[in-house]
C-alpha cells in the first residue's frame, strides 16, 4: 500500500512541529543539567554547613572546659585564702601558671602566621 503524497503545507507544519519539539528537548536538557548543578552545590553547601556546625560545637566544648577550669581554680584560691594556708595558695598559683602556659602554647600552635609583606 502506498502512502498518499503529503502536501507542502502539511510538510511545513510537520517540520515546524519537529523543530519546536527539538528546541523543547534542548531546553529540558538544559533544565535537567541546571537542576543537577543546583543539587551538587546544595550538597556542597550542606557539607560546609555541617563542618561549621561541628567547629562551633567543638569551640563551645573548649570554651566550657576553660570556664570550668577557671571556676575550679577560683574556688580553690578562695578556699586557700579562707584557710590562710600558704602551701595551698602556692599550689593554686602553680596550677594557674601551668594551665596558663598550656593555654598559651595551644593558642600559639593554632594561630596562623601572617604573611610577610
Amino acid at each position: 500500500m502506498t502512502r498518499p503524497p503529503v502536501d507542502r503545507e502539511v510538510r511545513h507544519e510537520l517540520d515546524t512541529v519537529h523543530r519546536e519539539l527539538h528546541a523543547a528537548h534542548a531546553k529540558l536538557d538544559t533544565i535537567l543539567h541546571n537542576q543537577q548543578t543546583i543539587k551538587h552545590n546544595q550538597e556542597h553547601i550542606m557539607a560546609t554547613l555541617a563542618d561549621i556546625q561541628a567547629a562551633v560545637a567543638a569551640e563551645k566544648t573548649v570554651e566550657d572546659s576553660v570556664l570550668a577550669l577557671l571556676s575550679g581554680l577560683a574556688q580553690q584560691l578562695k578556699d586557700a585564702i579562707a584557710s590562710n594556708d600558704p602551701v595551698a595558695m602556692q599550689a593554686v598559683v602553680d596550677s594557674l601558671n601551668t594551665n596558663a602556659a598550656a593555654m598559651a602554647a595551644a593558642v600559639t600552635a593554632n594561630t596562623p602566621t601572617p604573611p610577610t609583606p
